[in-house]
């Protein structure tokens, strides 16, 4: 389920990630362990702040923020590789530091890494439902009960069964949501197929929680991007440097796996 509901305005927003980059009491750099690393001061990568305010606005929200900061000249902006940075207009070292985040955002975007953490994601997932009595009915498939979905070039990660109910899962450990058009495909190659969609993934925006509801399916966010073990050192860097929700996991939160046996015994007496 969704943590909040939108009930913010573009206002609200703009002042918000304006007083980010000024308080070093703003409630984003309270939450977790301490990172003097990142403070006002500080260059920030766009979509290290969308991810940062994502438990009050959603990601395009904060992003319209940043940029009606930039026209505003309060925020500067700075390309580095593939990486977009903005930090305070009167901040005058910064050249060192977003150099530094470059080479933290291209460790964790190397393909290696990336198949990684999809890989892992899926590992977890698996573990997940074996450990709670859901049976494995599909893998990488876009078939089931002879039905075939042709519409698009796409599969399913997986298809799961309990008590005569079927789900199909799209797993997505990943830090930007799950891209809108393949959200809905997904949703619909589910209803084509005669299943329940079950979306597991590290977060959404309201709008995909409310969609998700109304076609009588699920989304699990565990709110962090979990990574195998062995990458204790690469989160750890990643987290001090610009406080992104990442960590080695090796199971899913047991919150998760509390919402998924209540969704599946609701549908059960339904």
């Amino acid at each position: 389920m969704s943590t909040r509901t939108k009930v913010y305005s573009a206002k609200d927003v703009i002042e918000d990630v304006r007083d980010f980059f000024i308080n070093r009491d703003h409630w984003a750099y309270q939450y977790g362990d301490p990172t003097p690393e990142c403070n006002p001061n500080s260059p920030y990568h766009r979509k290290q702040i969308e991810v940062i305010f994502e438990n009050r606005y959603d990601h395009w929200d904060v992003n319209n923020a940043v940029d009606s900061l930039v026209s505003q000249k309060f925020l500067r902006k700075k390309r580095s590789g593939n990486a977009h940075f903005v930090f305070r207009s009167n901040v005058r070292y910064y050249i060192r530091e977003i150099k530094r985040r470059t080479k933290i955002i291209e460790a964790y975007s190397d393909p290696t890494i990336t198949r990684a953490l999809g890989n892992w994601g899926e590992k977890i997932v698996e573990y997940m439902c074996g450990l709670n009595g859901f049976e494995i009915l599909g893998r990488n498939t876009n078939e089931f009960q002879g039905k075939r979905w042709a519409r698009t070039n796409e599969n399913l990660d997986f298809i799961i069964g309990k008590d005569y109910i079927a789900y199909g899962i799209e797993v997505k450990n990943t830090l930007p949501y799950m891209e809108t058009d393949e959200f809905l495909r997904k949703i619909a190659m589910c209803r084509f197929l005669g299943l329940t969609p079950l979306w597991i993934v590290r977060n959404a925006p309201e709008v995909q929680f409310n969609t998700m509801k109304a076609s009588r399916g699920l989304i699990l966010a565990s709110k962090v991007q979990m990574y195998p073990y062995g990458q204790e050192p690469l989160t750890k860097r990643i987290w001090n440097k610009m406080r992104l929700p990442v960590g080695v996991r090796a199971e899913m939160p047991q919150k998760v796996v509390n919402s998924l046996i209540s969704f599946h015994k609701l549908l059960i007496s339904s």
